[in-house]
């Protein structure tokens, strides 16, 4: 588990929420394994929050937390999928050797 970002207008005093969420995701995914099932998107809503965990690489996922009940199901999506197809070619100028412009 990768924190890459996070924003937040107020303060929180456990310092190992991430960690706690991303144990929580890999219990997740587990259980789903031993059903022998699998998934690649998860979109859920609560009172408080909504998580949207997706596919990300062919060996990632990532989850979106927000609080903000104005943002759309749908531009975390589109902001995901922009996301990967900017990951997805890092990845392949890896691959290629080019990576030297990005650095």
């Amino acid at each position: 588990f990768l924190v890459i970002a996070h924003s937040t207008r107020k303060s929180f005093t456990d310092s190992l929420r991430f960690e706690k969420i991303s144990n929580i995701v890999k219990q997740f995914k587990l259980g789903v394994n031993r059903e022998h099932n699998t998934f690649n998107t998860l979109d859920l809503k609560t009172g408080s929050f909504r998580a949207y965990m997706d596919r990300f690489t062919p060996n990632t996922f990532i989850l979106v937390i927000t609080s903000k009940e104005d943002i759309q199901p749908a531009a975390i999506v589109c902001n995901v999928s922009a996301a990967r197809a900017h990951f997805m070619k890092l990845r392949q100028d890896v691959r290629e050797g080019s990576l030297g412009m990005y650095l």
